[in-house]
């Protein structure tokens, strides 16, 4: 059932879709428990530019019982505005797995020259602090890993700052 699901959500031409039906939409990705249907509507929203759900997608990102399983949500804001979500992105370098961190960091080198002094200013706050608990207790400090993530995050804020 999953399966037929996924393809009747994969064939919905999003440029279609009206404000009731994007909403529909929201509605289903808070309560769908198939993270392949999860991630495909979310796309569809993205493909909208359905930036009310932004703090939805983010919510489903931070969910403890999708943690190494919501790369694709996180790939999914691309197509949103989260300028006023920056810190957000920010804290997902900072806590979550590979794959969810490459797609923030790739958020915040495309917002990082146009978000507010004050939000770039508060979000190294938040990455210094991350970066100097990491070098105390990290395992992995290599490439790719969360400390890496940290100090390159820092570097690009920086550049603006």
């Amino acid at each position: 059932m999953e399966m037929e699901l996924y393809r009747a959500f994969k064939s919905i031409t999003p440029e279609n879709l009206n404000d009731d039906e994007k909403e529909e939409l929201l509605q289903i990705f808070m309560i769908v428990k198939s993270s392949t249907i999860r991630n495909q509507i979310a796309f569809i929203l993205s493909d909208v530019h359905y930036n009310r759900a932004i703090p939805f997608i983010l919510s489903k990102i931070n969910d403890k019982d999708l943690f190494n399983n919501n790369g694709s949500l996180v790939y999914a804001l691309e197509g949103l505005n989260i300028q006023d979500y920056f810190l957000d992105i920010v804290k997902i370098i900072c806590t979550m797995e590979y794959e969810a961190r490459y797609q923030a960091y790739e958020l915040i080198q495309k917002y990082a020259p146009v978000v507010a002094d004050a939000i770039r200013k508060e979000a190294i706050s938040v990455l210094e602090k991350n970066r100097l608990t990491l070098e105390k207790t990290a395992v992995d400090k290599g490439n790719n890993s969360m400390l890496h993530f940290v100090e390159s995050t820092i570097e690009i804020l920086a550049k603006f700052s």
